[in-house]
């Protein structure tokens, strides 16, 4: 073989090589600034431009720790297929690089957004990086004209201080996982319309942190996770390992005050929540208006109403305890299966004026609990091979119970009863 032929074999090859490329950017920028080297980094003022022009699909833009006053990064220019633009936070001692501007829950609908993709943006990802103070943490508006976009990935990428953190419609094939979102005045996860086959692992979305002074000052209805029903239907979600806390508004006027951890509006389709906690919200934990939704081991814990089902569900060794009502029902059937309902106020299932199909618990414990059901119209609740606790002789044995259990853990898992109920691993 001539040296032709040699160097015509070793270009594809060359070619797939030299297409993925690193860059780096810091807040000043060092040396020459032309970010081919930490010595040689960006400044902070080309990132736009960094990861729209010189960024190829493949390439992958670090980012030195450090703060970036007043970004606003603009997307309109994303990879290709199984060729995602990375941007990358990196920790050389100072933290990861944190985005921040100047958004306050004082005037909660003023402020700017740190990231937005434009309509088409795809095979783009971001890991390990922290937004501040921003009306809108991440921004992808309703596509009027163009594509969908697909294949965004967010890994590791914290948001505080903002009115929405994850504000996202129209994106296909979306991956959010060990996100934080906390101190938010509206929504953590908010998901508008046309998004479908979505994945979320290991998020948070903690409204308040648990302070009561910050919980005076959040909006009317504050969710932790939202799909919503603005249009087009968000299908195929997937929650694993997700957390929805602290979403409170105490001083709200109206008689029903609401405020949830995770919601999930009518058309929404195909809905799955494994191993999600929701806790120490205003009404409910799980508000739930999808058809078919399932959750397996769930617990929800603290809230007005643990588990709000609207339609059709099947529970799967889930938990509510320490609310007014452990599940309420205002539609069916709903299946509950080896799930435990501990210490309600009122009752631990309740249906409501519309729940014409039965609430089944099979294998199930109800203790520390006054009245195991309360029926309205045809709502009925069905016990099947299911304990009531209604007394010292027949105590279920919880590890550690405690009204503040975060849900982690064995504490509520029932020793005298252990085929039944609830039961989680260490």
């Amino acid at each position: 073989m001539n040296a032709t032929a040699v160097w015509l074999l070793l270009l594809p090859l060359l070619a797939g090589s030299l297409g993925a490329r690193d860059f780096y950017l810091s807040p000043t920028g060092a040396g020459q600034r032309d970010g081919s080297s930490w010595e040689n980094a960006f400044e902070s003022k080309k990132l736009g431009t960094v990861v729209n022009e010189t960024l190829q699909p493949g390439d992958r833009l670090l980012l030195a720790g450090g703060t970036y006053s007043g970004t606003q990064l603009v997307i309109d220019r994303g990879g290709e297929r199984g060729k995602p633009k990375i941007i990358e936070g990196v920790d050389h001692g100072q933290g990861l690089p944190i985005f921040n501007s100047q958004w306050s829950i004082e005037d909660p609908a003023k402020g700017a957004t740190a990231i937005e993709f434009k309509a088409g943006v795809s095979e783009v990802t971001f890991k390990h990086l922290r937004l501040h103070g921003y009306a809108v943490g991440v921004y992808a508006a309703p596509v009027k004209t163009g594509t969908a976009r697909t294949h965004l990935v967010f890994d590791d990428v914290d948001i505080e201080h903002c009115r929405h953190g994850f504000y996202l419609s129209d994106c296909d094939d979306l991956e959010l996982q060990n996100c934080d979102l906390r101190r938010y005045s509206k929504h953590g996860f908010r998901f508008e319309l046309g998004c479908n086959r979505v994945r979320l692992q290991g998020c948070v979305a903690d409204c308040s942190a648990g302070d009561a002074e910050w919980e005076k000052k959040t909006e009317l209805f504050p969710f932790g996770f939202l799909l919503n029903d603005a249009g087009a239907p968000n299908t195929a979600f997937v929650f694993t390992e997700c957390i929805a806390r602290n979403n409170l508004m105490p001083l709200q006027t109206t008689s029903y005050k609401n405020g949830d951890g995770f919601v999930v509006e009518e058309n929404s389709a195909n809905v799955v929540f494994e191993r999600c906690r929701s806790l120490r919200n205003q009404d409910g934990g799980f508000d739930l208006k999808v058809r078919d939704v399932r959750l397996t081991d769930c617990v929800s814990s603290g809230n007005y109403r643990d588990y709000r089902i609207w339609t059709t569900a099947t529970l799967t060794n889930c938990f509510a305890g320490w609310a007014t009502t452990g599940l309420w029902c205002n539609g069916g059937p709903v299946e509950v299966r080896r799930s435990t309902f501990h210490q309600l106020k009122d009752e631990a299932v309740r249906t409501d004026k519309s729940a014409t199909l039965p609430v089944t618990l099979s294998d199930c414990i109800i203790s520390a609990t006054d009245k195991p059901a309360d029926q309205r119209v045809a709502g009925e609740v069905v016990l099947r091979e299911t304990i009531v606790v209604s007394g010292a002789d027949s105590d279920p044995q919880y590890i550690r119970p405690a009204a503040g259990w975060d849900g982690s853990g064995d504490a509520m898992n029932s020793q005298a009863f252990p085929a039944k109920g609830y039961q989680r691993s260490k």
